[in-house]
């Protein structure tokens, strides 16, 4: 009797265990692909690791392409520089061009990325393509979150020139009500490449 107990407890277990294996893995959703070219992408896809846990964020929301346009051309960094004492005026992120042509795809990604994903872009210039500018986007609590991974160098940076200097670092400049994220309440900790923008 007792055998027979457990013969059939263990092809239960066993049963349950076959069900299990034989279920779909869970995977992440694909990347959506929003537009794709030769000097600009735009990709739906999850915040890679590292990053603060942030998730969920809200989304989809819908933000005019005029709007994302002035918060785009509104971003600026200070460049580091290798000259003690040296100074310099703060550097747009993106170029107008730039900006017109990113912020339809972004507006278009952001209205239709789900809460737990975040638009993914890199744009290129147009004369130059190896000079690359990526980041991601998201929107939380009415701000516009606007993290750059890889900033491209000025057409005159880099170049082999005896007046020019190699830039170093580099840091997002707030404007207006903008403020870099911070991992701690008390404002501490700021990331220089994490940049918020208030959408009101």
């Amino acid at each position: 009797m007792v055998k027979r107990n457990m013969t059939r407890s263990g092809n239960v277990i066993l049963s349950v265990f076959l069900a299990l294996v034989s279920l779909p893995s869970c995977k992440s959703r694909p990347d959506l692909v929003i537009h794709q070219s030769d000097t600009l992408s735009v990709v739906i896809r999850e915040l890679p690791a590292g990053y603060p846990s942030i998730m969920p964020v809200h989304h989809p929301y819908t933000i005019p392409p005029e709007a994302v346009i002035d918060i785009l051309e509104s971003l600026t960094y200070d460049a580091g520089t290798l000259l003690p004492l040296a100074t310099a005026r703060p550097r747009s992120v993106f170029t107008k061009p730039q900006a017109k042509r990113l912020a339809p795809e972004l507006s278009k990604a952001l209205s239709l990325a789900p809460p737990e994903r975040v638009s993914a872009f890199t744009i290129a210039d147009v004369e130059k393509p190896d000079r690359l500018t990526t980041g991601f986007v998201f929107v939380l609590d009415g701000e516009v979150h606007l993290i750059i991974e890889h900033l491209q160098r000025p057409r005159y940076e880099g170049e082999q020139t005896s007046y020019q200097q190699p830039v170093s670092n580099w840091k997002l400049r707030p404007t207006g009500n903008q403020r870099l994220y911070a991992r701690h309440l008390n404002g501490k900790g700021e990331m220089t490449n994490w940049i918020i923008s208030p959408l009101r």
